[in-house]
């Protein structure tokens, strides 16, 4: 993938934070808004990583699938300004879980 931009999706008062810094930002006001913006993004290949916020995440886990299917984009869950629900973090522990076979983040 030659173009390596960043995309963050999820609720206004959070995805403004990340244009500041640079980051292409996709506000959603729904999840069927998520759903499309997220698949749209995934299918055009013109990010390398997106980053959802976890409140948008949670509803649209098929949807997060599609992209575990192929190298890119990477789509990372992140926290909202609401807080983390640890839900990447809990992605995470049972990936590296998976991989080496103990759970170095002692997450779960």
């Amino acid at each position: 993938m030659q173009n390596s931009r960043l995309a963050v999706v999820g609720e206004r008062a959070t995805v403004v934070a990340f244009e500041g810094l640079g980051i292409a930002a996709f506000p959603v006001t729904s999840v069927d808004e998520a759903r499309q913006t997220v698949s749209r993004l995934i299918k055009k290949k013109e990010h390398a990583v997106i980053f959802i916020t976890e409140d948008i995440g949670k509803h649209i886990p098929d949807v997060i699938a599609e992209s575990s299917r192929e190298y890119a984009p990477s789509v990372v869950l992140v926290p909202s300004s609401a807080g983390s629900q640890q839900i990447g973090l809990r992605k995470l522990s049972r990936v590296l879980k998976r991989a080496l076979g103990t759970d170095v983040l002692k997450i779960e």
